[in-house]
């Protein structure tokens, strides 16, 4: 069970934070997260190549809003859930899911900036004990404001062993 009474973490619902800040699309950024992925998409590294395939400008991988979870981009990075301190135990959290939808491409020369908000939490039992799961989700806009991407992860805290 997290620190937190589900209480406590029910009452942080709907809550909204800014939690990224200039998350800036570099090219340079975008082929190397490309190479990490294992990517030989030809539009990842190359700006005509992205232009041929219907892009003004090189797009980056799907999943590349990851970076943001680099200090860098942090705003007021206190180690929380990407904003939230949940009380959950990092030893006995795991990634649940996760899901982008986007409005447009993320491309080269973005700037971006995200709010999170935490949109649900849960228990479920589960074989070992009580599962806890919440909800965040980031909503990245561009330097006009516009939403570009949102971003949805869950995490799952298992329940400790010695609390059964």
């Amino acid at each position: 069970m997290p620190e937190k009474s589900m209480a406590e973490l029910e009452s942080l619902v709907g809550e909204r934070r800014q939690t990224v800040t200039d998350l800036t699309v570099e090219a340079g950024k975008v082929a190397e997260f490309a190479r990490a992925i294992e990517s030989q998409n030809e539009m990842f590294y190359d700006g005509e190549a992205a232009r041929e395939a219907g892009y003004d400008d090189v797009p980056a991988p799907l999943t590349f809003t990851r970076v943001a979870y680099f200090p860098r981009y942090r705003v007021g990075d206190d180690g929380s859930s990407f904003g939230f301190n949940l009380g959950f135990d990092p030893e006995r959290t795991v990634h649940g899911e996760q899901e982008y939808e986007y409005s447009r491409p993320v491309t080269v020369g973005d700037t971006l900036d995200g709010t999170t908000e935490l949109v649900d939490v849960y228990q479920k039992p589960g074989t070992d004990g009580t599962l806890t799961f919440a909800v965040l989700e980031t909503t990245y806009t561009d330097a006009d404001g516009e939403v570009v991407v949102i971003e949805r992860r869950t995490r799952i805290e298992r329940e400790a062993a010695d609390s059964q």
